[in-house]
């Protein structure tokens, strides 16, 4: 009787962990492939990512020898390859699009969009985001706020030396 109990738990707790586990090897598949798209991104402009960070819908890479920093997006209609040549780059913000629900007591902010917005040297070249989120595009965050801080630092650093 404990034997057949002990199938019995056995086999529930596989069916119960199959759905995370093939969630999981979604989620890495998924990364793999955005990690080879902004290979692929920076190759094409001969360019070697030596710091890079992947989110479930974009990743982010720098090299740090010539100074350009990638961008590629995949989202369900579409694909966004960026590159910027930090040589070029005035300024790097955080741009943080938001607004308010509720009455004046029990109103809070809610984000719509996060871009990483870059203004170039020469006021001819147009300015460039990078959209780290998008409320039409995406359920919800997933650290896109700590990344959008942390990579405007990367930046800012390398522009200030």
């Amino acid at each position: 009787m404990n034997l057949g109990t002990a199938i019995v738990g056995a086999i529930f707790i596989a069916i119960f962990m199959l759905p995370f586990i093939f969630m999981l090897n979604g989620r890495k598949k998924k990364e793999k492939q955005l990690m080879q798209s902004i290979l692929n991104v920076a190759s094409n402009h001969n360019c070697k990512i030596s710091q890079q960070e992947i989110n479930e819908e974009f990743a982010i890479g720098l090299d740090e020898t010539l100074n350009h920093l990638f961008f590629f997006k995949k989202t369900k209609d579409k694909e966004i390859a960026q590159h910027i040549d930090l040589k070029e780059i005035k300024s790097c913000k955080v741009v943080k699009t938001d607004h308010a629900t509720g009455n004046k007591e029990d109103s809070y902010k809610s984000i719509d969009k996060l871009d990483l917005h870059f203004s170039f040297l020469d006021r001819k070249n147009p300015d460039i985001s990078f959209v780290f989120y998008d409320s039409e595009e995406n359920f919800g965050m997933d650290g896109e706020i700590q990344m959008i801080e942390k990579w405007s630092k990367i930046v800012n650093d390398r522009l200030k030396s």
